[in-house]
């Protein structure tokens, strides 16, 4: 019996906490995320889009023009632009864009191209294999068409795509301490990479695979790291004195000298094919 990965994808996704949002996540959410996302990678060094880049680097020539999908910061744009031609860095966010431009511009950057649209704007027709690679990395989780949205990536190369996806979800484990006492309930990501690389093995792609391990720190003053999982949990959850409480002791009780530090390990699954 031929296994539907599709449905499957989209099974999952209703299980999963991605559909325990109460109101929708639109396009100021992440322009309000926008400065957390940038102190983050800028921290770790871009550690993270090193090691995505190192995977496919002997792919990636001087001459390529590349297509970074949901670029957010520039957490992939910048690194890559420092081996190719140009990068049109591709997000919905004015903040995430605006960012990774004063970004680019800190680190000497200036073959980047922005363009401020949702994936779902773009005109296919106009992009048809116009880039030598195409990637994208920990977006295709807000899709439930993703088979379709990862052929759209596929047509818009003329060489290589690379996309990246959880393998394993691990957030700081205050996090899954807070989930489970707010919503009463186990975190649960549950889309994983395993999906995507049959979705494209159904479709005739036999994408590579490897999966990196990657750390993610930051630290932030008792007030604003409050602040922060506040305006996450106000994703699922109103924000109620008893949810403040929750949070509030668990930042305090795991600061020192006022200061909350973040520490998560995950493991991404880097998948790349040749057109």
């Amino acid at each position: 019996m031929e296994i539907n990965w599709e449905q499957l994808w989209m099974d999952a996704r209703k299980h999963s906490v991605l559909s325990k949002y109460r109101k929708d996540v639109g396009i100021e959410r992440w322009d309000k995320s926008a400065e957390d996302y940038s102190d983050r990678i800028k921290r770790n060094g871009y550690k993270y889009g090193h090691q995505i880049i190192a995977v496919i680097k002997e792919l990636i020539k001087p001459d390529f023009e590349v297509l970074d999908v949901g670029a957010g910061p520039g957490t992939l744009a910048l690194p890559l632009a420092k081996l190719v031609k140009k990068v049109t860095a591709l997000d919905p966010s004015t903040g995430m864009l605006k960012l990774l431009e004063e970004n680019a511009v800190a680190v000497g950057v200036k073959n980047i191209e922005t363009l401020n649209k949702t994936w779902q704007e773009v005109d296919d027709a106009e992009i048809r294999e116009k880039f030598d690679l195409v990637i994208s990395s920990n977006v295709l989780w807000q899709f439930d068409d993703v088979g379709t949205q990862l052929m759209r990536l596929h047509d818009a190369s003329r060489k290589y795509c690379c996309v990246v996806h959880h393998a394993e979800l691990t957030i700081d484990e205050l996090w899954y301490k807070m989930w489970s006492e707010i919503m009463n309930e186990e975190y649960n990501f549950d889309v994983d990479y395993i999906y995507i690389y049959n979705i494209l093995y159904s479709k005739g792609i036999y994408a590579n695979v490897k999966v990196i391990d990657s750390e993610h720190i930051w630290e932030k003053t008792v007030d604003d790291a409050i602040a922060y999982y506040e305006h996450h949990f106000d994703l699922h959850t109103e924000i109620t004195p008893g949810v403040k409480e929750i949070i509030r002791d668990c930042v305090v009780g795991n600061a020192v000298n006022g200061v909350y530090r973040s520490e998560s390990k995950t493991k991404s699954a880097v998948m790349w094919w040749k057109k």
